[in-house]
């Protein structure tokens, strides 16, 4: 994996120069290795990749939870499909359903200065970050009612996107997508599925499931009490890193040189070395 270091803005007088870090993924890998060192697309082509405090289910230690359960019930009127993009049946009705979606959510019209149209939404459904769908319709008449948007590259899976109908939203209907998505890779043997990021407690519904493991910067971690650390503390590091931090202190040893991203770098570093000195 290439790395680059985007810079963000400084803050000069704390002594802070970040950068985001951005992978870009060499001859022999792809996604899947990306994924597998903490890092999400940063565009649709899946050309270029962003390290984050990423989410993600190791689908060998999940079992349906009993909240899941519960919510199932909720939902016992749906039923599911996994399925090829290129096969997705109606796709009007599903556009129709997922543009209204989309200009219902702040979180999407906080985006743009106009509303969505089918033709925004099939360029996310028409691009390699989409190869599969998980659908949810009603047994009454088949009527669309929720869909997730996946890319799959056995062992792994990401969790890309989810629309529904907003009407079933009190029924828990987005969590119930996320767990029928987790359930069904379990079941085809995939050893990991990707969520995205957690950096904020209303994304803490990520987190529910259980194999949940998160980067911290260092590598993946089950620690549901340091994530908690970091989401509590998030606003106190204005002007420090959390490296510095004393509470991050307190919870455990500061970064070494054999952990995870320091290796990265310093195995990117030796790569080009290599190729550098190769006659």
């Amino acid at each position: 994996m290439r790395l680059a270091f985007s810079e963000c803005t400084p803050d000069y007088e704390a002594h802070l120069a970040p950068y985001q870090v951005l992978g870009f993924p060499e001859d022999g890998e792809t996604a899947a290795t990306a994924f597998g060192l903490g890092m999400l697309p940063s565009n649709r082509e899946l050309t270029r990749f962003y390290l984050a405090r990423s989410v993600r289910v190791d689908l060998g230690r999940y079992t349906e939870s009993r909240r899941e359960r519960y919510v199932r019930r909720q939902c016992e009127t749906l039923r599911r499909a996994f399925l090829p993009r290129a096969q997705l049946d109606r796709p009007t009705d599903w556009a129709d359903m997922c543009v209204r979606y989309m200009n219902e959510r702040s979180w999407w019209t906080a985006r743009r200065g106009r509303p969505f149209r089918t033709t925004d939404l099939m360029a996310r459904l028409d691009s390699p970050l989409t190869t599969h769908l998980l659908t949810l319709t009603h047994t009454s008449d088949n009527a669309p009612a929720a869909l997730a948007t996946l890319y799959v590259e056995p062992p792994i899976a990401y969790y890309a996107l989810a629309f529904y109908d907003t009407r079933y939203r009190k029924t828990g209907i987005g969590s119930h997508l996320m767990s029928c998505v987790i359930g069904e890779l379990k079941r085809r043997g995939l050893s990991h599925v990707y969520l995205g990021t957690c950096y904020y407690e209303g994304a803490r519904y990520k987190t529910r499931f259980t194999g949940m493991e998160f980067f911290d910067g260092l590598g993946w971690s089950d620690d549901r009490e340091r994530l908690r650390l970091f989401l509590s503390r998030q606003k106190d590091l204005s002007g420090q890193h959390l490296f510095d931090h004393p509470s991050y202190l307190d919870a455990g040893q500061p970064p070494r040189p054999e952990d995870t991203t320091l290796w990265l770098a310093d195995a990117s570093q030796a790569r080009h070395i290599d190729s550098v000195e190769e006659p």
